[in-house]
């Protein structure tokens, strides 16, 4: 802690005298007392008769005695003045060990006297303030600091109100030399050997953590006041927070948890974003007879998925064939362009776009009639779901045709692996009003690293791959290559 003198240089501690436990200064009493006590030696000399049984040598003897108790007591006076300059020297070390623990703990160290004037900074209070240390020992405590109106009577300019009352903690706002506001938390103690004539403030930056405070209030009370349900789950599916909207549209939800549609999947999209490259997903879903888009973030550090829905049932008729149920062609491309984008930013993500188109559809269709076709539809559309992954995308494009994202591939085994579970669960037969039928699909592959100018090309380089599987014998899985089908895409040089 450094101190300033009336001169104003800044210095280590101030400078005290040895004293009794009177409080006067050894020094000073001797200057009181040492001449009395000479005065009264040399009038018990003046006082011997000096005879024959009274020689001179007894005088000089008196002399001596004096002489010698007075270098005595001036030799006293040199070693107590030693010690305490060795006391002084272990003082300042103490405060400065003091305020330099205290300065560690703290953001800073002021040190001010009874009216209030700064007499001591540690080395972090210049840095807190923006002031040299020079500076703030011209300042006074209301320079510095402003203390709510409530705890104006507890903490004024003047420190001697602190004094009393040590430990107290006030929050107050430190004025920088900029004029930038702190929010700081101030406690005052007394100084080691205090004696009662200054007080030391350790303060608290706190700017920073208000500010979070406040920032926090406010993503709270949006949360909360958002007209679109938002939920947080763990990684189980337990629900840890619901907003108001959420609690109004999906009453059940706490208790059925994972098991609720508007969770559907969520052992799956944990595993996605555990492990691979997104902390998002993007996906619709039904509760009921609405249809919700989803936002789904993972936090890592808490280990919490958040889903943001937004109810489009409205829209449901512009993005939604209506047969099936399923997205169609203008919600397909909507999709197929946001991949697209994501794909542009990041060289390592790659996507497939499948083409998959039912054998012999038309023949079964006017055989078994176009209400029997119809129900295939949607029952092919059905099984197509359940073999995609959660952020991938299946749209009917039209008649028996379908279109699916495959919405991150790490490379084309992965999804010719994923087109062939498609295959194999449409092999299956189905059972439509009292029908047993059975079909098959042909279906084209286009990866994202073929290279491309437009999304929707890789639609058109599934199609030419679908074609060749129908050549090939029908019922199974072609990948695009630009040298064999590229003559099949309109437009298209390769």
């Amino acid at each position: 802690m450094n101190t300033r003198t009336d001169g104003g240089q800044v210095t280590a501690g101030r400078d005290r005298r040895p004293v009794l436990a009177g409080g006067r200064p050894l020094a000073e009493l001797w200057l009181q007392v040492g001449p009395a006590v000479l005065a009264l030696i040399v009038a018990a000399a003046a006082s011997v008769k000096l005879t024959d049984t009274a020689p001179v040598w007894v005088l000089g003897g008196l002399v001596v005695a004096a002489l010698v108790s007075a270098l005595g007591l001036t030799a006293a006076i040199g070693a107590l003045r030693r010690n305490w300059q060795a006391a002084h020297q272990q003082r300042a070390e103490l405060e400065q060990r003091c305020a330099q623990a205290l300065g560690d703990a703290s953001d800073g160290v002021l040190s001010i006297d009874l009216a209030g004037r700064i007499v001591g900074v540690d080395a972090r209070a210049p840095v807190l303030f923006g002031y040299t240390t020079e500076e703030l020992s011209n300042l006074c405590l209301d320079d510095l600091l402003q203390f709510p109106a409530p705890e104006k009577d507890q903490a004024t300019s003047s420190a001697g109100s602190l004094l009393p009352d040590f430990g107290t903690t006030l929050d107050a706002t430190g004025i920088t030399k900029t004029h930038k506001k702190l929010a700081l938390k101030v406690i005052s103690v007394p100084p080691p050997l205090a004696d009662g004539s200054q007080v030391w403030l350790l303060l608290w930056d706190r700017t920073g953590l208000v500010e979070a405070k406040r920032k926090l209030a406010r993503l709270e009370f949006i949360a909360e006041e958002s007209p679109h349900p938002i939920v947080e789950t763990d990684l189980t599916g337990q629900v840890t927070f619901l907003n108001a909207s959420a609690e109004r549209l999906f009453a059940g939800l706490r208790v059925e948890g994972a098991a609720h549609p508007l969770l559907k999947d969520l052992p799956v999209l944990v595993e996605r974003l555990q492990t691979g490259r997104e902390r998002s997903l993007i996906r619709e879903v039904m509760v009921g007879r609405e249809l919700f888009a989803q936002h789904i973030a993972y936090v890592p550090s808490s280990d919490t998925v958040r889903f943001f829905s937004f109810d489009v049932s409205d829209r449901r008729e512009a993005f939604r064939d209506a047969l099936t149920g399923l997205p169609n062609r203008a919600s397909f491309t909507r999709r197929l362009n946001r991949v697209a984008a994501l794909a542009d930013g990041d060289s390592s993500y790659a996507f497939a776009v499948l083409f998959l188109d039912l054998d012999r559809f038309k023949v079964l269709n006017d055989t078994l009639g176009h209400a029997t076709g119809d129900s295939l539809l949607r029952a092919v559309a059905q099984r197509l779901e359940t073999c995609l992954r959660p952020n991938d995308l299946v749209a009917r494009m039209g008649g028996d045709e379908f279109t699916i994202l495959l919405d991150g591939v790490r490379d084309q085994a992965e999804a010719e692996l994923i087109t062939q579970r498609i295959l194999d669960r449409l092999h299956g037969p189905f059972a439509l009003e009292r029908k047993t039928v059975f079909t098959s699909a042909s279906v084209g592959i286009a990866l994202s690293t073929v290279g491309y100018g437009e999304p929707l090309d890789l639609v058109a380089f599934a199609d030419a791959a679908m074609y060749r599987a129908k050549t090939e014998g029908r019922a199974r899985l072609v990948v695009f290559d630009a040298a064999v089908d590229g003559r099949a895409v309109p437009g298209r040089l390769f």
